[in-house]
């Protein structure tokens, strides 16, 4: 018997249109960004970029830290906080939708 998705890729009765769906997967589809996600939502305190490109270089052997500093600052949590998914200053911390996008994808 297979899973029924209507729920989770249909637009829901609480304001959420198909666009804004369709922009969350998108951000969502790259697998760095993912794992930010996971690793901000695992800390007690919210890293700085460093510490952060740190962990992702590990994650991703084909990443040294300096590229995955780069791909941070200029592509990744960009994007993460267009979709008001982390707030990116001194110290990168998950918003409050951050929860929710995660539970997404636990549910997929």
């Amino acid at each position: 018997m297979g899973r029924n998705y209507t729920d989770v890729l249909e637009p829901g009765t609480d304001g959420r249109s198909t666009e804004t769906t369709d922009d969350l997967f998108s951000v969502l589809s790259d697998a760095n960004r993912r794992f930010v996600l996971a690793h901000l939502s695992q800390r007690d305190t919210p890293p700085a970029l460093d510490p952060l490109a740190g962990a992702l270089c590990e994650w991703d052997d084909d990443l040294s830290h300096e590229d995955a500093r780069i791909a941070l600052h200029h592509v990744h949590l960009p994007k993460l906080e267009d979709a008001d998914l982390v707030e990116y200053g001194e110290q990168i911390e998950l918003t409050d939708r951050a929860p929710e996008s995660l539970a997404l994808l636990d549910r997929l």
